[in-house]
């Protein structure tokens, strides 16, 4: 516990977490995977790891379907050419060569969408106009994003021409917020984005798909008005993506090797691809340089902690989490104990939340006194999860872990849009997220006994 707490205090008053970030979004600002900023991170990611002393560095490479977006334009024909800020969602099929222009449906929600009869849909582009609540958990993230992941494989099949959506995010800007749509489980698994229209909805993945965007929430607001007033809405819009077939991306992996468990494994990183709509400051280099910076001071102990400590920087995790399914398939081996994540939230972390079975959480519990001097309270009861990227292991493997929960009161403001760039980021919130990091993974990793999964 008092090498936990020096590990705490020194991890205050550093500054090699910001440095690590202002350098990452510095050398690689768009490392959407597939991209050439991808291999640039990949490089960067490894070199560093190697520069900061880890003992073991290594790259993991794996295949997916590559997407990237061309461009999207949306004009209100029927309201004086009225231009939309819009964005391409992630892995969206394009609109046939010219566009498509057509009466606009609105409906206020996915489920009113999943109501409406063909007749409804047919011949129209739709508009889901459901707003997103803003929750400093993040909590209204996930009943928003249905409309976003889920609505353009509905307007397909009910015979629709594409999907709008009001962007899933809690601001009042002109940056529209883009992010994956769900294509079969998660994934692209069909060749052939820029298919002509008629191809596209004869199910190139297994399930019909319309081409689909999202309007920034400020216009969101102007195009809802317009049909208050009953009149027809007729908007012409197209929309260019590329498929970039079959391409490799990396998992970027480094450990400090435990000093008397080595074979028990804590991991631990956040994912290094980002959206090319920004530089991805918050999502998620913050995370890839929070827990970089954590594991490499854990590194600098004259003493290792039992336990080997993992970093993995994901990859292609905006895709739908690849690098991390391509991470938990051939590490299945592994003797994982232990996992966390950061890759959510903006500012200070703010509370520890278990993922463990109930008889460990009381190791959690004395654990959450070393952060309790930072105001970084514990919930017993709270829900936690060990990140997205770790969802294969939890699911998979069973792993134990628990959540350091970031502020997400802000978060959504910025989530996949250009607005997610680096002077939104306070180095002292780096610093002290840093801290509580830096704690948690040295007395789990020193830990003497075995944490158990919850049940979830």
């Amino acid at each position: 516990m008092a090498t936990a707490a020096s590990l705490r205090d020194a991890a205050l008053e550093d500054n090699e977490t910001w440095e690590l970030l202002e350098e990452l979004v510095s050398v690689a600002p768009k490392r959407m995977a597939g991209s050439p900023g991808d291999k640039v991170a990949r490089d960067w990611a490894a070199e560093k790891l190697e520069s900061l002393g880890f003992d073991r560095v290594w790259v993991q490479e794996f295949q997916l379907r590559g997407w990237a977006r061309e461009s999207a334009s949306a004009t209100v024909l029927s309201h004086n050419n009225f231009n939309l800020d819009i964005t391409s969602l992630g892995k969206s099929v394009s609109t046939p060569a010219g566009g498509v222009t057509a009466e606009v449906k609105h409906f206020p929600t996915f489920a009113d969408l999943e109501a409406a009869t063909e007749s409804d849909v047919e011949g129209k582009i739709v508009f889901i106009s459901n707003r997103m609540e803003r929750k400093k958990d993040g909590s209204g993230y996930g009943p928003a994003n249905v409309a976003r992941s889920r609505g353009h494989e509905v307007v397909a099949q009910k015979g629709g021409l594409a999907l709008l959506i009001r962007s899933i995010g809690t601001d009042n800007h002109d940056a529209p917020h883009t992010g994956g749509i769900r294509i079969g489980e998660s994934e692209m698994s069909q060749p052939e984005l820029d298919l002509a229209y008629e191809e596209a909805v004869s199910a190139p993945y297994g399930e019909k798909t319309v081409a689909a965007a999202a309007i920034s929430n400020i216009d969101a607001d102007a195009f809802e008005a317009l049909f208050e007033s009953g009149d027809k809405v007729t908007v012409a819009l197209e929309i260019r993506n590329h498929d970039l077939g079959e391409i490799t991306s990396y998992n970027i992996i480094g450990e400090i090797t435990g000093s008397e468990r080595p074979d028990e494994v804590v991991i631990t990183g956040g994912h290094i691809d980002a959206w090319d709509t920004g530089v991805g400051a918050m999502d998620d280099g913050m995370g890839v340089a929070i827990t970089m910076n954590a594991v490499s001071m854990i590194g600098e102990l004259a003493q290792r902690p039992a336990r080997t400590i993992r970093y993995v920087a994901f990859g292609a995790e905006e895709l739908g989490l690849l690098g991390a399914k391509a991470y938990a398939e051939e590490y299945a081996h592994v003797d994982h104990v232990f996992g966390i994540e950061s890759d959510f939230g903006i500012g200070k972390v703010w509370r520890l939340s278990p993922a463990v079975s109930a008889d460990a959480v009381p190791v959690l519990g004395e654990i959450a006194t070393v952060l309790e001097p930072m105001g970084i309270g514990w919930d017993p009861g709270a829900s936690g999860f060990p990140g997205p990227d770790l969802r294969p292991l939890v699911t998979g493997a069973g792993l134990a872990g628990a959540s350091l929960n970031g502020d997400g009161t802000l978060y959504f403001d910025l989530h996949h849009t250009a607005e997610d760039t680096l002077d939104k980021i306070e180095a002292s919130d780096l610093a002290y997220n840093t801290a509580a990091y830096a704690a948690l993974l040295y007395l789990v990793a020193e830990y003497d006994g075995r944490f158990d999964a919850t049940s979830q």
